[in-house]
């Protein structure tokens, strides 16, 4: 059955409206087998005249099998294996091609979408939700677009979690090109969705489509940063249509970046100030176990890092003190590498923060045997 849905869903001029049509009145074999008599008045005069060529041409034994030669599994909405998530909302895709683990589509997830453009705190914030969700086996969805998206799925991937990346583009092309490294790990350690054929290249309307699908897969939306108008905005806009729990992160207001957050806030969305603290809160709804992290050894770290925790105890610092002690320590060192060590070492529990100042937890301080 599969093969003859992959047959119409390549014959040129019949949309996601008019599938939906045809695949009411008979099935795609059907179609594929007798004539086009029984729902002609469905159809324009170009779209039957394109039916009857695709029959002439297209080998539907042979084009499913170069499919099956790349890995690449189709479902379709009402059949088995299609996504339960996907196929509850109005206008779920008729058809959806994936790569990779199957399984995590039906796994309880959670979106982590945001701006392209983040900025440090953005970034940091999206690390530690993709280190968490994998820590305690949540899938991370996402549409692997650069910046929150791929910074979350990236972390998720290192830290043996798995990620979905619905792409706007087909299941064999890589979009933005520079995210080749992930795009690969998510076929081995996660999976890549899409409604279009494997070949589609991504196209600037396909994108806001392909948004529905990030919400409808995820059971929790979290928005790490969003300009006031964004894309991100729009993934939002369906999850609510979808009924399904937002969350945002606030930022400072003068911060363009953080006023779509903001703004999501003030009209009701859940606020998320701790991964922690919402991991906590929506793990009895995912049915999932979690327990707060244990900080790691500081033996582990490595000497960039234990220098930053050198200079560091439980008196607050804000990031220019911190640079100028370790700058004493290692002339060399940059104020950007100092905030990239000081996020990585939040990240790992050892440094917490409070209102922009950073310092040592006090398991840090109390085992402190830098050497």
């Amino acid at each position: 059955m599969e093969k003859y849905y992959y047959w119409l869903h390549n014959v040129s001029g019949i949309g996601r409206i008019t599938f939906n049509k045809i695949v009411t009145h008979m099935t795609p074999e059907e179609l594929y087998q007798g004539n086009t008599e029984k729902i002609k008045e469905l159809l324009t005069k170009k779209q039957i005249e394109n039916i009857k060529r695709s029959k002439e041409i297209w080998d539907v034994q042979k084009q499913w099998e170069l499919l099956k030669k790349r890995n690449i599994n189709l479902f379709y909405n009402g059949g088995r294996g299609y996504p339960e998530k996907l196929s509850v909302i109005s206008d779920a895709p008729p058809v959806l091609y994936q790569k990779g683990k199957t399984e995590i589509l039906h796994q309880p997830s959670v979106a982590v979408i945001g701006a392209r453009s983040c900025s440090n705190y953005g970034s940091f914030m999206a690390k530690e939700l993709g280190r968490e969700l994998a820590r305690i086996g949540i899938v991370v969805v996402s549409g692997m677009a650069r910046g929150i998206d791929s910074i979350c799925q990236r972390t998720s991937l290192e830290y043996g979690g798995e990620s979905i990346g619905v792409l706007g583009s087909g299941v064999e092309i890589c979009y933005p090109p520079e995210e080749r490294q992930l795009f690969e790990g998510l076929q081995k350690k996660g999976c890549l969705v899409s409604e279009n054929p494997p070949f589609t290249q991504p196209q600037s309307g396909l994108f806001p489509l392909r948004n529905r699908i990030i919400s409808a897969l995820a059971d929790v939306i979290v928005v790490v940063e969003a300009r006031e108008k964004s894309g991100t905005l729009i993934t939002v806009d369906m999850a609510l249509e979808q009924g399904k729990e937002v969350y945002a992160i606030p930022g400072r207001t003068t911060d363009w970046v953080s006023r779509g957050c903001n703004k999501l806030i003030k009209q009701g969305a859940g606020v998320l100030l701790s991964v922690e603290e919402f991991l906590e809160e929506i793990s009895p709804i995912l049915k999932v176990k979690y327990d707060r992290g244990i900080t790691e050894s500081i033996g582990k770290l490595s000497s960039e890092e234990k220098k930053i925790v050198e200079v560091l105890d439980t008196t607050l610092k804000n990031m220019e003190e911190i640079y100028e002690l370790v700058k004493q320590k290692n002339t060399d060192i940059s104020l950007p590498q100092v905030m990239n060590l000081v996020m990585d070492l939040r990240m790992k529990k050892i440094i917490e923060e409070e209102n922009g100042y950073y310092f040592c937890n006090k398991i840090a301080v109390a085992t402190k045997t830098l050497q």
